[in-house]
């Protein structure tokens, strides 16, 4: 399984924060991890619309992380942020598969996805520095 780049941006955003007292600004964490800024503003908007950051604009401001998520588990986190969309049929709307009831590659699939935010939920986000 590969998690989409702006679910990976997300996290290394998080870490990033936990390493450096929680306040930052953007540009300081695309030039630490050699990354676009405009791509790294689209996931710590995302950060900010779940509410695990908080932004200010402006010369002064900066993002910091929300300390009432770092309880929060990364699976919750990676499940907000990705969407799980592995194959097509797992969309209602896009489910034109003449092979369902049939096929069982959807159940799956499902339950390798289920498997693997388990084990992301046993992780809280303060754990991952």
């Amino acid at each position: 399984m590969r998690l989409k780049t702006r679910t990976d941006y997300c996290i290394r955003v998080l870490i990033y924060l936990q390493i450096n007292e929680g306040k930052a600004r953007i540009q300081d964490i695309a030039d630490s991890y050699n990354i676009s800024k405009n791509h790294l503003s689209v996931a710590v908007n995302k950060l900010s619309e779940l509410g695990y950051v908080i932004s200010t604009l402006g010369p002064k401001g900066g993002i910091e992380f929300n300390k009432n998520y770092e309880h929060k588990s990364i699976g919750e986190l990676v499940s907000q942020v990705e969407g799980f969309e592995i194959v097509e049929c797992f969309n209602p709307e896009k489910n034109t598969c003449s092979l369902n009831p049939k096929c069982k590659l959807k159940g799956m699939l499902n339950k390798a996805t289920n498997a693997f935010l388990l084990e992301l939920k046993k992780h809280k986000i303060k754990d991952l520095v």
